[in-house]
């Protein structure tokens, strides 16, 4: 019996796109434009009914009639065979037109997409699903083998196929663009994905592969956010099975597409068994990635690294042999102390100032499943030099700003209640200019930690200091520590407020350093 994979499908995944439709030609009437250089590009499509059709011999290669003595000759010029709807898409003209009050329509166009007119062409280039590309792959050209023959998904494993943040949606269902769905085009249609939506995430993929039913699982989703998803997996989800991420630099079908190959990789790396306990990872260009480490850095196949200078490439996938390398030396998934089983019920944290009091936060709904509202938000900050005028905190307007809507949202009823900062600062010792420092200790002590990591591509671990009031973000990047911050509060919730947080006492100060130790231990091993 064949291995089962479950496919995930997550926000903007060039991976499940494709080229927008244009008629062809063969669509096209008298005086109209000529798409391309005259001859159809083919599209795969389906049969409407069975058709018998007649193929000249010696014509799928142009050196095939250079042996004809090794073909088996009929008497015939051609080969006969009937072709069903029910074999799979063929690669055949595009010829469908758009209405536009006329008695034929008119040609699409790819232009279409970028008018607003018509409500941006109003069709999707993206897949509400992978099960099409898988299909398109076992059974067109896109998927051919080396050997020469096909079904190069099929021969592997089962799949199912489940839509959790897709990047393709029917709207004629009620299904609506950044709710349902998560495209990059049409233009008009862009979104991305919320905050709330990693809850969405991390309960799919536990729900998943706490069934029983699978070897593991891909997860397929855009080149730029691929590897924050990735990591937030890694974190939440408690399995020993493997979890893959798979992106794609080109749409499916275009000129030197590199999803398609992925795929296949990630397919092959999940099935060897290999990757067991490995957590999630990236499988890009035939390299295996700790999501801990992936980075994008170029938009272009082998336009990802591995950051934080210390590895970060696992193995390799290469022509369907699977070398694993290394094993990751951090805590993730199955190992995770912030994944979403060992995360508690409700959190509960006592505040001080004008809105002293006991707090109960619920994080888990009735069924065990992580709250969608309940999500932090983590605010990451930026410093450089050349930058400071004195050391005025009340000049950091972004930070004060952002510290006031977050009191504010958390006297609200159904508004975020845990926030957090990360300030990307120097390289050798974290820091920002001393005003940022004031202002985000300011932060701190109204219970929203703050992570200090290295700015640019960290090389190296941010140096501990016990005595600040701020969590050493190791080697991670900020969009990194983001994430981790984020799963560290569902587990710990708030620092400690200060009764008067521009003038802490003594006490105040070791409530915080206390609760940001136990942060320290997180980040020290995840």
């Amino acid at each position: 019996m064949k291995p089962r994979v479950a496919v995930f499908s997550g926000p903007t995944a060039t991976v499940s796109n494709s080229p927008p439709l244009v008629t062809g030609n063969k669509g096209r009437l008298r005086g109209e434009r000529t798409a391309g250089s005259g001859s159809d590009h083919l599209v795969p499509q389906f049969l409407y009914e069975p058709v018998t059709v007649k193929i000249r011999k010696f014509s799928a290669h142009p050196l095939e009639a250079d042996a004809a003595e090794m073909y088996h000759d009929d008497g015939k010029e051609y080969y006969e065979v009937t072709l069903s709807p029910e074999d799979g898409p063929y690669p055949l003209p595009y010829v469908a037109r758009r209405a536009d009050g006329s008695g034929d329509g008119a040609p699409f166009e790819a232009a279409d997409l970028n008018d607003a007119g018509m409500n941006f062409g109003g069709r999707q280039t993206f897949y509400p699903d992978a099960s099409r590309i898988f299909m398109e792959i076992d059974r067109t050209v896109h998927g051919r083998r080396a050997d020469g023959e096909g079904g190069p998904l099929s021969r592997r494993a089962e799949y199912d196929f489940i839509r959790v943040l897709p990047p393709g949606g029917y709207t004629k269902k009620g299904e609506v663009a950044g709710r349902d769905f998560f495209p990059y085009r049409p233009e008009g249609w862009k979104k991305r994905p919320r905050a709330m939506d990693l809850a969405r995430v991390a309960n799919a993929l536990q729900g998943g592969l706490a069934s029983g039913l699978y070897a593991g699982c891909l997860w397929l989703e855009g080149t730029p956010s691929l590897e924050e998803t990735l990591y937030w997996a890694s974190l939440l989800v408690d399995t020993e099975l493997p979890i893959a991420g798979v992106s794609s630099q080109r749409p499916h079908g275009v000129l030197s597409n590199d999803g398609d190959q992925n795929i296949i990789d990630a397919v092959d790396y999940v099935v060897s068994g290999k990757g067991a306990e490995m957590g999630a990872v990236g499988i890009i260009d035939g390299q295996i990635f700790s999501a801990r480490a992936l980075t994008k850095t170029d938009a272009r196949p082998g336009g990802y690294k591995a950051s934080g200078g210390h590895g970060g490439v696992l193995g390799s996938v290469k022509n369907g042999e699977v070398a694993v390398w290394y094993r990751p030396n951090y805590r993730h998934t199955h190992s995770s102390e912030v994944s979403l089983p060992r995360l508690p019920d409700a959190l509960e944290f006592e505040d001080s100032g004008p809105a002293s009091g006991p707090r109960t936060l619920r994080v888990k709904g009735p069924d065990g499943t992580l709250r969608a509202e309940v999500i932090p938000r983590i605010y990451i900050v930026k410093h450089t030099v050349y930058m400071e005028d004195d050391d005025d905190p009340g000049r950091e307007v972004e930070i004060l700003a952002r510290v006031e809507r977050a009191l504010q949202e958390r006297r609200g009823e159904n508004s975020p209640r845990l926030h957090g900062f990360v300030l990307e600062g120097l390289v050798a010792s974290g820091d920002g200019s001393i005003s940022q420092k004031k202002a985000l200790d300011m932060a701190a002590l109204n219970g929203m930690p703050v992570v200090r990591v290295y700015r640019n591509d960290p090389g190296g671990r941010v140096p501990s200091n016990a005595d600040d009031l701020a969590v050493e973000g190791s080697n991670l990047s900020s969009v990194k520590a983001r994430l981790l911050l984020m799963a560290s509060m569902l587990k710990l919730g708030r620092l400690p407020t200060a009764r008067d947080p521009k003038n802490p006492t003594s006490k105040d100060l070791e409530r915080a350093r206390e609760k940001i130790s136990e942060f320290q231990k997180i980040f020290d091993s995840h």
